[in-house]
């Protein structure tokens, strides 16, 4: 039997509201044992207990992080950086590039990730010639921080026979220049997979090296579970399912893992018998993921309004009604979780729709369908979700990161007040979760908390201030609530008797700080199952 560890001195937030606060917890094993004051865990500790002293540092559950892309982040670190954190301008993304290209192979392919053309200088998309000019010889495929456009050297277009004559993909649009030959962007998956489908696949090797480094940021951050939301994407299943497997049966998972795969995917697992929450507390089966829009920064989220810098266009779904309703009637049929990414009005419309329509028909109770992102949900489709239990899960990160670009050059002020309706939704009393979308912005549960209380944009402007919630209620989202969408809240979120060892020491409480310092708390451990993963 492993030893007993009490922990005293502990500022302890539990997020368990039979106690609230504790000073003192003990784990056996991988489960919390006793919480309450040190006298009550000390006189009940076993023999011989390993005693810590946490010296009245902050103490939350571990924090779950509801919708990232853990394995495609760890590919990102093997890839070239051309994001807004680390450039200006495309000049300084033509200088990473060259010097990928005079350390790579010839044909060998280059790959970048995170450009955003709204917040680069020049305020354009990357061109095939940008590309050309630098790689005539590698093929070369940048994604956007969107993760729904890519660009795409003369090179790559030709591994995808791309060409002026490839018809429009459903779903996906091959962007063609003035002269109508292919500009090099692609739009949404399913014309990026014209491109991305003719690499090679990458590994459970690759995998199996850039994983722990990718898990080891996560736990840096606090965080100790998260969604892995989009195995299957551009091939990506196989090494990485393999990768996970291979790391959970060696003991070193240091991220739980909720796997959320694509439809085409997913389908072959659920025909073999498997259901939600097959697997273990390190990996388990997770829901079905479907995409309803793209992303409002890259002009691809299927809005009810025009865009305002483009009078006439408000997008497109990217599937029909019939076809989506088609899809979302199965899935609801099987009992089985789907999470559906809607970032604009009409794709949050679209969607809401469809599982109104699969439940009349089959009306199977706590299957917690999410709404991914539902940026710009109204008072209306707040409603509509509380009735259907649908839980949404908001890119608050879009407040800080566009939301003045949202205001002056997407959907303007009043549409922009009130994205990600946290206020709204904790009003009319519907239960949500927060995200940060990794990689589209950096891995921090604490910024995304910081943002839901402040909603202050990098301009300095707070965005719809009655869209506000507490540091307890942001706190929640991460916790107590994000275990809900797993269906895992009688096993982690709180601190509470029985449940995961999960948790985090924090150097200031979040709840008690000025509200605008709370991104600068700082982590300073993070324990998986009793197991410290991080320490600063």
């Amino acid at each position: 039997m492993t030893r007993q560890k009490i922990f005293i001195n502990a500022n302890l937030i539990t997020m368990d509201p039979d106690l609230p606060r504790a000073d003192a917890f003990s784990v056996q094993g991988n489960r919390f044992h006793l919480i309450g004051d040190e006298a009550f865990v000390m006189n009940h500790a076993g023999l011989d207990p390993l005693i810590i002293d946490l010296k009245h540092q902050v103490v939350l559950p571990g924090f779950i992080e509801t919708h990232n892309h853990l394995s495609y982040y760890a590919l990102t670190r093997l890839m070239v950086d051309c994001s807004s954190f680390s450039n200006k301008g495309i000049s300084d993304i033509r200088e990473k590039i060259a010097a990928a290209v005079s350390s790579t192979k010839k044909k060998q392919l280059i790959m970048g990730f995170g450009y955003d053309d709204t917040m680069m200088t020049e305020n354009r998309h990357l061109t095939r010639q940008d590309l050309d000019d630098l790689a005539p010889d590698n093929p070369v495929f940048i994604t956007h921080a969107s993760g729904h456009l890519a660009y795409a050297n003369s090179t790559a277009l030709a591994l995808g026979k791309v060409t002026r004559d490839t018809p429009q993909p459903a779903g996906g649009e091959i962007h063609m220049n003035e002269k109508g030959k292919p500009s090099g962007l692609l739009l949404e998956p399913a014309a990026m997979s014209l491109v991305a489908g003719k690499f090679p696949k990458p590994d459970t090797d690759l995998f199996m090296e850039a994983l722990p480094l990718a898990m080891a940021d996560y736990n840096k951050t606090g965080v100790t579970s998260t969604h892995d939301a989009g195995i299957g994407i551009m091939g990506q299943g196989p090494g990485s399912m393999e990768a996970y497997n291979r790391l959970e049966r060696e003991g070193n998972l240091t991220v739980r893992v909720y796997l959320t795969m694509l439809f085409d995917y997913y389908d072959p697992f659920i025909e073999g018998g498997l259901k939600n929450g097959f697997g273990s507390d390190h990996l388990k089966f997770g829901s079905v993921k479907l995409f309803q829009d793209g992303s409002i920064q890259g002009l691809t989220g299927a809005l009810k309004e025009d865009y305002i810098e483009t009078p006439g266009f408000k997008g497109e779904l990217i599937m029909p009604q019939a076809q989506l309703d088609k899809l979302v009637e199965r899935y609801q049929k099987l009992g089985l979780q789907i999470a559906i990414h809607a970032n604009g009005d009409a794709a949050i419309e679209s969607v809401i729709t469809s599982l109104e329509r699969a439940r009349e028909k089959y009306p199977h109770d706590d299957l917690r369908h999410m709404i991914i992102h539902c940026q710009m949900a109204s008072e209306d489709h707040i409603q509509r979700m509380k009735k259907l239990d649908a839980i949404p899960s908001y890119f608050i990160n879009h407040v800080y990161y566009w939301g003045d670009r949202h205001e002056k050059r997407f959907i303007g002020p009043d549409r922009a007040s009130r994205i990600d309706p946290l206020g709204s939704s904790l009003r009319a009393g519907l239960r949500f979760t927060l995200h940060g979308d990794t990689p589209v912005t950096p891995i921090s549960p604490l910024d995304c908390i910081h943002h839901a209380v402040n909603r202050v944009t990098r301009e300095g402007k707070v965005l719809g201030e009655n869209q506000r919630i507490s540091p307890l209620d942001a706190v929640k989202t991460f916790t107590t609530d994000a275990a809900f969408c797993s269906f895992e809240e009688n096993l982690k979120g709180s601190v509470t008797p029985g449940k995961l060892a999960d948790f985090v020491v924090l150097s200031a409480d979040p709840m008690s700080v000025p509200r605008e310092t709370i991104r600068d708390i700082q982590v300073l451990q993070t324990v998986v199952g009793g197991n410290t993963v991080y320490m600063k």
